[in-house]
């Protein structure tokens, strides 16, 4: 059976990213090993995740974490709105260092993980704050907003808008993980411009298979208009 962190897995790993056109060098895997088992001995205590099986945690946490990477712009500061056990951010930030990123969630106990795995990596440019995105947004000035907000908790480009708009740069952009494919009528609507609060947002979905399954992945990005 393979393992978190075992040579199988790293490969894996290394593999199914370089499908999708992302190079995840050695210590970059080996760091996604690292919040892994993290996140697989904090789960006995907490709920963090209901994926455990190492080769569905290789593929369906860190692959799919980093699979729109080249539609996050690397410059800027990111916010990752709903992170739970770190997903996407983690992997994000791991992939992108240097860039500046908060990950927050409405869960103490996933926050308090999210920071222990930051001390020990460690990881430098990234905060997790126990919070919501609407109590963020009072606190944030314009001059402090985000440049791409990242979500995977929130599916629905309405609703992630209308959380996410009071906390973006002008000319930022949200990025949406939505899962599965599913084929629904939201494909029409994704074509569509959004107008939320008198501001227009540009839709545009990107769906790609996730390798070594049978699954196929959707990201809808959002974009700021004037």
């Amino acid at each position: 059976m393979m393992r978190i962190g075992s040579e199988r897995w790293l490969a894996l790993i290394q593999d199914a990213a370089a499908q999708l056109g992302i190079a995840v060098g050695r210590p970059q895997a080996e760091q996604f090993s690292r919040h892994a088992r993290w996140l697989m001995e904090w789960n006995r205590k907490i709920n963090l995740t209901a994926i455990t099986d190492p080769r569905e945690v290789a593929l369906k946490h860190y692959v799919d974490a980093i699979a729109p990477l080249p539609h996050i712009p690397a410059g800027g500061s990111l916010l990752d709105i709903g992170t739970g056990g770190g997903f996407p951010g983690i992997p994000l930030k791991i992939m992108h260092p240097g860039q500046p990123m908060t990950l927050i969630d409405s869960v103490r106990k996933k926050v308090n993980f999210v920071r222990h795995v930051i001390r020990q990596l460690p990881l430098e440019g990234i905060e997790a704050l126990h919070t919501r995105a609407e109590t963020l947004a009072d606190a944030v000035l314009p001059e402090d907003r985000f440049d791409v907000i990242v979500c995977r908790a929130l599916s629905d480009p309405r609703l992630a808008l209308e959380w996410s708009q009071p906390l973006l740069a002008e000319a930022g952009r949200i990025v949406l993980y939505q899962g599965p494919n599913t084929g629904t009528d939201s494909d029409t609507d994704a074509r569509r411009r959004l107008s939320v609060k008198g501001l227009i947002f540009r839709q545009t979905v990107i769906t790609y298979p996730l390798p070594y399954t049978s699954h196929s992945r959707r990201v809808v990005v959002l974009e700021r208009r004037s």
